[in-house]
């Protein structure tokens, strides 16, 4: 992939990462309070959540920043690695593997998880596309030709 195409494609992952830590945070999970058997209250699991799912993110977005300013094939595939697995642990948070959302569907926090799950999504079809055309030389090289 050329220089420009690599560009406009880790800027939209930047972006697609940006979108889903600040979702994240400004969405949030749920405000209630569990009532615990000692009498005290504490919040929802959703809410520990989209609290964690921000701080994943900004791993994400720095592992981003980095592809787009990374020259050699090495770089970019190791960032656009990180940047995948950043977006699955971010998309496995709000499951019941993860940490995980209030049993009612009709909470906020699946509307949250709903809005993780797809720019997390897109951030992996963008990974998967720089992890395959990585090689900023592969353009310059010579073809096979039958």
């Amino acid at each position: 992939m050329n220089r420009t195409a690599w560009r406009i494609v880790s800027s939209i992952e930047l972006v697609a990462l940006i979108a889903l830590t600040a979702w994240a945070a400004i969405s949030g999970g749920c405000t209630t309070q569990v009532e615990l058997a000692s009498g005290m209250t504490m919040p929802m699991k959703c809410f520990w959540t989209f609290k964690v799912v921000p701080f994943v993110g900004v791993i994400g977005i720095v592992s981003a920043l980095l592809a787009l300013t990374s020259n050699t094939k090495e770089g970019r595939r190791f960032c656009a690695i990180v940047s995948a697995l950043v977006a699955i642990v971010a998309m496995v948070l709000p499951t019941s593997a993860g940490i995980g959302l209030c049993a009612n569907a009709e909470m906020h926090c699946h509307t949250t998880a709903l809005g993780v799950w797809v720019l997390g999504a897109i951030a992996i079809v963008l990974a998967i596309t720089q992890i395959a055309k990585a090689d900023p030389e592969a353009a310059d090289k010579p073809k096979m030709k039958l």
